[in-house]
């Protein structure tokens, strides 16, 4: 079995809103808070691209797909956009993990 790659986008059905976590105890602490979680629909996508899902347990499988950089990087301005960001279309980076990133420094800023 493939291991996760840190940091994660946890990826919530239906929105187009992320939340970086960069750790496993983050992802574990998080996952603690089921009210906000739709089991099975949530997912969250590894530095590799690697697209996982978890289930009650906190049993994390792979989904099979594979997210591209470009896939990621529109995921992600779709992202800033819905903060009401400006200049989302600049939003780039060399790799996923670059990526994660600059949403991680937006949320902490």
């Amino acid at each position: 079995m493939t291991s996760i790659r840190f940091p994660v986008l946890f990826v919530y059905s239906g929105s187009d809103e992320l939340l970086p976590l960069v750790d496993l105890p983050a992802l574990q602490q998080f996952l603690q808070q089921p009210q906000a979680l739709l089991f099975g629909a949530d997912c969250f996508i590894d530095s590799a691209g690697l697209q996982w899902t978890f289930d009650t347990l906190h049993t994390f499988n792979q989904t099979g797909r594979v997210w591209t950089l470009t896939e990621l990087t529109l995921l992600v301005q779709r992202h800033f956009f819905a903060q009401q960001q400006c200049c989302v279309s600049k939003i780039n980076a060399p790799d996923i993990s670059a990526l994660i990133g600059l949403v991680q420094q937006a949320e902490s800023a």
